[in-house]
């Protein structure tokens, strides 16, 4: 009696440990349906045409939920570089999909400095070929830019790309504006692997009582999507990794 309880128990725990085993390898599969609500981001379909809402200053912005999106400070990169204070904590940031297949996204920040200056610009260049970056010989040249990322997939996936630039399983792409330079198309496979695409995009920024306004037109990401936000400060010598940084938040 004793021998046959003891099987009886041994085959109902095997039985619930499959079970066990068997669900949560099906969730494991499955992307994940909750995200917390400060890590959302509303982007409602518009019929305001996009060449109205391309301009950052236009008041139809004003309609558009606004979420503000904290930015952290990368530590320094190189031991020339002079402490890195949190001069700008986040920025304001709107979404619309608009006709013909775009997403548009206001950026909004406080900056007390306007680091721009008149350059050549750069979207016309062919894709990077070189195998290492080399360091700027203009050193004294800084300049205000921002970017949104997002994984080059576009699929809602389980884990999200690294915030170093993705990595090789999971790439990323990049819309980079600057104020000196425009705006640039990348992507990248990780840390040190950001490469120009020769690509460009439209986008649009002014700078007014202390702050910038830039608009970017991205595709028409769906939802479940995670975005990323950068913004480098010129006065404080941002450049490259050296930036303000947000984590991942999702589109609705």
């Amino acid at each position: 009696m004793r021998t046959t309880l003891h099987w009886t128990l041994t085959g109902l725990l095997s039985a619930v440990a499959i079970s066990s085993s068997s669900t949560a390898a099906a969730q494991a599969t499955q992307a994940p349906t909750f995200t917390a609500a400060n890590l959302t981001l509303p982007a409602p379909a518009s019929s305001i045409p996009a060449e109205t809402l391309l301009d950052p200053e236009a008041q139809a912005w004003q309609q558009f939920a606004l979420r503000r999106v904290a930015l952290n400070r990368t530590p320094a990169l190189y031991d020339t570089d002079p402490p890195a204070t949190l001069d700008i904590p986040m920025v304001e940031v709107r979404l619309a999909r608009v006709a013909g297949g775009k997403l548009l996204v206001h950026l909004n920040w406080r900056d007390s400095t306007n680091d721009v200056a008149a350059l050549a610009a750069a979207p016309e260049t062919p894709p990077e070929q070189r195998q290492q970056k080399e360091p700027t010989a203009a050193t004294e040249r800084f300049f205000d830019a921002a970017a949104v990322m997002f994984p080059a997939s576009r699929v809602r996936a389980l884990f999200t790309p690294s915030l170093q630039m993705g990595d090789s399983a999971q790439p990323v792409t990049i819309y980079y504006w600057n104020a000196a330079r425009g705006a640039l198309l990348m992507e990248a496979q990780g840390r040190g692997t950001t490469r120009r695409t020769g690509q460009s995009f439209a986008a649009r920024g002014t700078y007014r009582a202390g702050e910038w306004r830039v608009v970017l037109e991205l595709p028409d990401l769906p939802a479940g999507v995670p975005l990323s936000f950068a913004v480098w400060n010129g006065s404080q010598q941002d450049r490259d990794g050296r930036k303000y940084f947000s984590v991942w938040h999702w589109l609705e």
